[in-house]
């Protein structure tokens, strides 16, 4: 069986072989640590531990900005670089540690603003222009390897806050809602065309969401504006993606996503991620509320895994249940930070191998 059927199986609730190992991302100054701690120079750690994690691909278009903003570096000096990415965001980042930033100034500070970046920065047409060189040979991949297809479903509060920070993007959602409204359906234009082109040309798996929609203590966006705002367009694009075959989604948000999970769940969303342990998103709680309709990607928590052997044991069994159970593919909450020693992520990552392959 291979890791993608292993990977629709679970997510269906149908027998497999052996669960798949789903692994997340892994900071620089975590991996840096490692290279101190044993982690031969150069060496994948998974190749180091001889296992085959989950692979995805995106093979749709591009469709964020249009077109992006150029990125460029401003200025380096006594270790920090100032620099502007692709949302025109000017960002402060210290060199030795990439994953510690700051956002200096946004492009979309008021609704003019808004307006000016979706005339120059959103155009839907031509969407050929959204296809890179590097597309093509995705697709032809991902027609031989053994890898996950995704295409983008939307990420509309994502783009909201990127391009304005959290307090202004709180702002125009009152202040300028037909803008946003605006914003966002120039976003599902661009999906639905990419979902429908991108299902013409090869097989998709899984429609994508990127929102960061949430934080510890519950979603940045009310329930009744995200059910105005936002909800109509998951809607579209999962009637758009289930016309085209697709029946699995992912979405992915950290913090607490449960004021919002019954409608998304209404519309079809039906998989979450990275469900972080901190902002109670306890794969058992959501289980025990949504029953099998919900499927769970993530939910081991990052500071067991800091913690050493005892903590890696009891997280991993206390998860156990579930992961016997189907529809839920276990990893580290979020992404590998540097508090994770070397030794600490391969003790994890053998022993949750144990128990996915079902000793």
């Amino acid at each position: 069986m291979t890791n993608r059927e292993r990977f629709i199986r679970t997510l269906k609730y149908q027998s497999v072989d052996r669960k798949p190992l789903h692994t997340v991302g892994i900071w620089p100054e975590t991996l840096n640590r490692w290279r101190r701690e044993g982690l031969p120079e150069g060496m994948d750690v998974h190749n180091y531990l001889g296992v085959k994690p989950l692979r995805s691909v995106y093979v749709g278009p591009h469709t964020g900005l249009w077109p992006p903003y150029e990125e460029k570096i401003i200025e380096e000096k006594d270790g920090v670089r100032i620099s502007v990415d692709s949302y025109g965001r000017r960002v402060k980042t210290l060199i030795d540690h990439p994953s510690v930033y700051e956002f200096l100034e946004f492009p979309v500070k008021n609704a003019a603003d808004l307006r000016r970046v979706i005339d120059e920065h959103y155009q839907v047409e031509p969407m050929e222009a959204r296809s890179g060189p590097d597309r093509e040979k995705k697709i032809s991949a991902a027609e031989k390897e053994d890898v996950i297809t995704v295409v983008d479903g939307g990420c509309y509060y994502w783009t909201l806050r990127s391009l304005s920070g959290v307090e202004v993007a709180s702002y125009l959602l009152y202040d300028a809602p037909d803008l946003v409204e605006e914003l966002f359906e120039r976003y599902l234009t661009v999906v639905v065309a990419g979902i429908r082109e991108t299902s013409r040309r090869v097989r998709v798996d899984c429609i994508g969401f990127g929102e960061d929609i949430a934080y510890k203590a519950g979603p940045l966006i009310s329930p009744a504006m995200f059910r105005r705002l936002i909800l109509p367009r998951y809607r579209k694009a999962m009637e758009t993606a289930a016309g085209c075959g697709i029946q699995l989604s992912w979405y992915d948000s950290d913090g607490d996503l449960k004021p919002l999970l019954e409608d998304m769940l209404r519309v079809g969303i039906n998989t979450v991620a990275p469900c972080e342990v901190a902002a109670g998103m306890s794969p058992g709680e959501l289980r025990r509320r949504w029953g099998k309709q919900i499927r769970i990607i993530g939910g081991i928590d990052k500071r067991e895994v800091a913690s050493g052997p005892a903590a890696i044991d009891r997280e991993i069994e206390r998860n156990r249940p579930l992961i016997e159970e189907g529809g839920f593919i276990p990893a580290i909450d979020h992404s590998v930070s540097a508090d994770i020693s070397f030794q600490n992520y391969c003790y994890f990552i053998r022993q949750l191998e144990k128990v996915l392959a079902g000793v």
